[in-house]
């Protein structure tokens, strides 16, 4: 309707393009998040095939480290399946990554997952906000999550979540 009253005005039209391309983006990124709710792999498969799928789906190199990792309470495993999305999102996005290693065991009744990158380093939980609310939920579970990230010797990020 926008673009019948003002097709002759080269500005306006330029702008209704712009905010069709921001809707439509925010719609894409509305539906990865409603996805990203609940990872249905999480539920049907366990940590350790969501993890696998995740991997998979990572355009770098990821050595997956699951052997024998159990099936833990559902919100174990959803929060730890987020700290590697996020960490291998990072890694993508803002690392400059080639090798990402992912590991995730039970060890004295403690769920542990550490992502480390190759990349640049830099990673700083204050600034944003995808690792803060990592920790926040981590947290939330009773557990720790740490970040290491020194300029030009990359990141680990470690999940500690009691699980006993």
């Amino acid at each position: 309707m926008l673009a019948e009253q003002s097709n002759t005005d080269p500005t306006s039209q330029d702008r209704l393009k712009r905010a069709r391309s921001e809707v439509a983006q925010s719609l894409d990124e509305l539906r990865d998040i409603a996805r990203g709710l609940h990872p249905a792999v999480v539920s049907g498969h366990g940590l350790a095939v969501a993890l696998e799928s995740l991997a998979a789906a990572t355009p770098l190199e990821v050595q997956l480290k699951t052997s024998g990792l159990p099936r833990l309470p559902e919100q174990l495993e959803v929060a730890a399946y987020y700290v590697v999305s996020e960490s291998l999102t990072n890694a993508v996005k803002h690392a400059r990554a080639d090798r990402v290693t992912v590991a995730a065991a039970v060890s004295n009744d403690t769920l542990v997952v550490e992502i480390a990158d190759d990349g640049i380093g830099g990673a700083d939980s204050e600034r944003g906000t995808g690792l803060r609310g990592l920790a926040d939920r981590i947290e939330a579970l009773d557990g720790r999550l740490r970040v290491w990230s020194s300029v030009d010797k990359g990141t680990r990020v470690r999940a500690e979540i009691p699980c006993g």
